[in-house]
């Protein structure tokens, strides 16, 4: 899933632009961000808005050279989930910007013991799809940590451009990781 990310903002980001990623935020967001030549701008979510960005937040942080916002639920590090509501509401704020895509990064969907079904931006915003890049893996759902199994579904043109940069670095992960992830 960390290579699927990388290979998305290789695909995606042009020098300096910006990725919104909301703190608290998974360690290596940002200096993944810098190596593929873009700028992170850090949305400080805080206690009162239970540590996730609001459509506020989103909008004050959006600018002309916003082209990407990670979204990372069930959070790394602090495990909180976007309900179906705050998806929305997101949403609406997302439909004004065309130019703006989102990552969904889902690797602890399978870790999230709420009292309501796991959803994720999609299941809540279908009208954004074309600009929407999921990524998951088998290494939390599965205990396969090191496994180095992850997969991203989006757009058929942003996933082509990340193949390619996939073709060209690492190519593919190992046989024996991949018969593993399907038993």
């Amino acid at each position: 899933a960390k290579q699927a990310i990388f290979n998305l903002l290789l695909a995606l980001l042009n020098e300096d632009d910006e990725v919104i990623i909301p703190a608290p935020y998974w360690v290596s967001y940002p200096d993944m961000v810098k190596l593929a030549g873009g700028e992170h701008m850090i949305v400080n979510t805080g206690t009162e808005n239970d540590f996730k960005i609001t459509p506020r937040l989103l909008e004050t942080a959006i600018n002309e050279d916003t082209r990407l916002l990670i979204l990372n639920s069930p959070s790394n590090p602090t495990g909180k989930v976007y309900t179906p509501a705050e998806y929305r509401a997101l949403g609406k704020v997302l439909a004004e910007h065309p130019r703006l895509m989102v990552v969904c990064d889902d690797i602890y969907e399978h870790i999230y013991w709420g009292s309501t079904p796991f959803r994720t931006l999609l299941n809540e915003c279908p009208d954004l799809a074309e600009r929407v890049v999921i990524v998951n893996g088998v290494s939390k759902a599965y205990a396969m940590t090191g496994w180095r199994i992850g997969y991203a579904a989006g757009p058929e043109t942003v996933i082509q451009n990340m193949r390619k940069i996939q073709s060209q670095s690492t190519s593919g992960a190992c046989s024996i990781s991949q018969a593993a992830s399907v038993a």
